[in-house]
């Protein structure tokens, strides 16, 4: 089984990349996904989370994930905490799906993660595509998406690695900057290539 990771930055579009992969029948394990169930099936971790970040609990291990960006993006410490807290829960979760694919023989699976190299998680992975896209583009995208003003943009994507960084570290790089039809035609260049390494 080949193991492509799929990282970018925030709302540079991986999540199209991700949809195009499971169009073609290609497993994504989405790290998100499984982050988000994990708060919701993981007692120790949502406890954790929400002392961590005075949050309120509740019954139904439900989490207020806009309070909690508002209070780690505005402090590289309380980020650096959350993903200290968060990141083992997901790596060993991850690590179950990805066993499990192999016992399924699925010839190539994609791991979605925002933070593959801040995590570690390249490790795991035969090959790297880095969805990318140039700063004042991804500014904008994601003041549209999350009705954000312009500074806490700025501020959400430094508080990540530079899409620069991951560029450089990347085995592809999938340019999002312009129109679908260009990002589909790299995203099919690099589907070949992968699979004619099978």
């Amino acid at each position: 089984m080949k193991i492509i990771g799929l990282t970018g930055g925030i709302a540079s579009g991986k999540t199209l990349i991700s949809d195009w992969f499971e169009k073609v029948h290609i497993k994504v394990i989405d790290a998100d996904k499984v982050y988000k169930a994990l708060i919701k099936t993981d007692k120790e971790l949502y406890q954790e989370i929400v002392k961590t970040f005075s949050l309120e609990s509740k019954e139904d291990q439900s989490l207020d994930f806009k309070r909690l960006a508002r209070i780690v993006f505005n402090d590289k410490e309380k980020l650096e905490a959350l993903n200290q807290i968060a990141h083992p829960y997901v790596i060993k979760e991850m690590e179950h799906l990805i066993a499990y694919c192999r016992e399924k023989e699925e010839d190539i699976l994609v791991l979605d993660i925002p933070l593959l190299y801040e995590a570690k998680m390249e490790i795991y992975c035969d090959k790297i595509i880095c969805v990318y896209l140039d700063k004042e583009t991804q500014i904008d995208r994601l003041m549209k998406r999350g009705y954000l003003e312009r500074e806490v943009a700025i501020q959400r994507i430094d508080a990540q690695m530079s899409l620069e960084e991951k560029k450089e570290r990347a085995d592809y790089v999938i340019d999002n900057s312009l129109s679908r039809d260009y990002s589909y035609n790299q995203f099919k260049h690099v589907l070949v290539k992968i699979k004619s390494e099978l």
